[in-house]
């Protein structure tokens, strides 16, 4: 089981965090999936019309959020999400984004209306989402309306046995954003102790920690409460409300614990305090105190790795690099700094990495190289950002056509993205758009078996795809598209596949 201290990085808290999880998303056909819909808060009349214009009201996004998770996280009325609910497609318990059903998305938003509705329709108060939180855990993250908790309550959650993946119970799970300890209180009238640990011993002084709270941790000490000197890494990756102060810290090493403390996991305090913005002085304050930036993690993360991945200040990235001992050095999975800030990072820190002498020739464990992550990181929404870092990669002389340790060419690569656009850039690299990766599948077959639409297919064969290549095991792009359930579903004929 993973050590429970979070990683900030862009799902930071993501158990917890009602905010993280309303996703903006680019924009589809569907209006019902575009954040933009819900931001002009529509009324029943308006989400009926988009229905009855077409608008799947079932359909996921690429993230798997549904238009009623959507409604629900909008704020959007509970006549228009009950509406939603009651059209095909959108079972009670239905499954979406991190194995969550709707009973969790309208528990932590405190919409105990719609937990009523819900619940009275037989929704299951005990089903874990994806990282192990049950409705009353996901809601505990942030929500502090107890009605949420007697409605669950009322019907079979169970405070003392539902537990998220790292052993902690909703008292745990609530501290770090109770700010007036009423959450807390009301837990503990209900049978949850204050002695609360999780299944690495870490206690409830250490989660309160996350959120800076001096004067709740004082409190816990009055009360007995013990602290462990993870404090001090809870402390670093903060709270909802942002980072800590260096004043918390400093707290915390008054009660004995060191800066330098290793999590179990091999964490120190700037593998997590890199990921926030507006860190550097904290920082500087760390690394006076002798805290090494190179120290790895059990997945072979260093805080500079940490950096490259999400820190867009190049002046920190400059500050840790004076401490890094080799700017290449790579993680278990064989990324290397270079690597991480191709797939997530800004070209302005993508560029000061090669000008610091990070290796174009970088491949990782699988034999992927920077196209790889390049790709990997493309999205409508940052679309500049990728030309610009295609620009400055070719720039520096990589071969942006050179297929992938597994056969995989940019087309294969652009497939996967399932976007037009992109695979139409690809065409300009003089890549081979019938070569097999090692799976013995073209980008045809591997566009057959994932596209949600024809473009993809029809344009791949206007380029010169050939449709009678076999698989390794014989089969055409015609009978892979043919087991395709989306377009299966949505009565795209893939004929012209014949």
């Amino acid at each position: 089981m993973r050590y429970l201290l979070m990683p900030l990085v862009a799902g930071m808290l993501l158990s917890t965090s009602t905010q993280a999880q309303r996703p903006a998303g680019p924009q589809t056909n569907n209006p019902l999936l575009n954040a933009s819909f819900w931001q002009e808060k529509p009324g029943l009349d308006a989400v009926k019309a988009a229905v009855e214009k077409g608008a799947n009201p079932a359909e996921f996004n690429g993230n798997a959020f549904d238009p009623v998770v959507m409604a629900i996280n909008a704020g959007a009325s509970n006549e228009a999400i009950v509406y939603l609910l009651e059209q095909k497609g959108n079972d009670i318990n239905k499954i979406t984004h991190d194995s969550r059903n709707y009973i969790h998305w309208s528990a932590s938003r405190g919409n105990t209306v719609v937990m009523e509705y819900l619940l009275n329709k037989g929704a299951k108060v005990s089903n874990p989402d994806s990282h192990g939180s049950t409705p009353l855990l996901f809601a505990a993250g942030g929500q502090q309306d107890t009605k949420v908790y007697d409605l669950l309550l009322s019907k079979g959650a169970n405070l003392k046995t539902e537990l998220n993946h790292d052993g902690a119970n909703a008292l745990l799970v609530a501290i770090g954003n109770d700010p007036e300890f009423k959450l807390t209180e009301y837990f503990v009238s209900k049978g949850l102790s204050l002695q609360s640990k999780d299944a690495a011993g870490n206690t409830a002084f250490d989660y309160a920690a996350r959120a800076g709270n001096i004067k709740n941790m004082q409190l816990l000490q009055s009360k007995g409460v013990k602290h462990t000197n993870n404090a001090m890494i809870f402390a670093s990756q903060g709270g909802r409300r942002g980072a800590n102060t260096l004043e918390v810290f400093q707290y915390l090493e008054s009660l004995g614990i060191k800066p330098t403390v290793t999590a179990k996991n091999g964490d120190n305090v700037l593998h997590a305090l890199v990921r926030r913005p507006g860190q550097t002085e904290i920082i500087k304050y760390f690394l006076g105190k002798g805290v090494n930036v190179n120290q790895a993690n059990e997945d072979g993360n260093t805080a500079f790795l940490n950096a490259a991945a999400s820190s867009r200040d190049t002046a920190l990235i400059g500050l840790l690099k004076t401490s890094v001992k080799d700017i290449n050095y790579a993680n278990k999975a064989g990324a290397t700094a270079l690597s991480l800030a191709v797939r997530s990072n800004a070209p302005e820190v993508v560029s000061y990495l090669l000008n610091q002498g990070a290796s174009l020739k970088t491949t990782d464990a699988k034999g992927n190289n920077l196209v790889y992550y390049l790709f990997e990181s493309y999205s409508p929404r940052n679309a500049k950002e990728f030309d610009a870092k295609l620009a400055l990669l070719k720039s520096k002389g990589l071969d942006i056509a050179a297929p992938q340790q597994d056969g995989s060419t940019l087309y294969h690569l652009a497939v996967a993205k399932n976007d037009l656009g992109l695979l139409q850039q690809v065409q300009t690299y003089g890549a081979d758009v019938n070569a097999k990766n090692k799976e013995g599948m073209t980008a045809l077959h591997k566009a057959a078996m994932i596209a949600k639409d024809d473009a993809a297919l029809k344009y791949l064969l206007s380029i010169g795809a050939k449709k009678d290549i076999g698989t390794s095991f014989n089969e055409t792009a015609f009978q892979l598209a043919a087991e395709n359930e989306y377009l299966t579903k949505q009565n795209i004929s893939v004929d012209f596949l014949k």
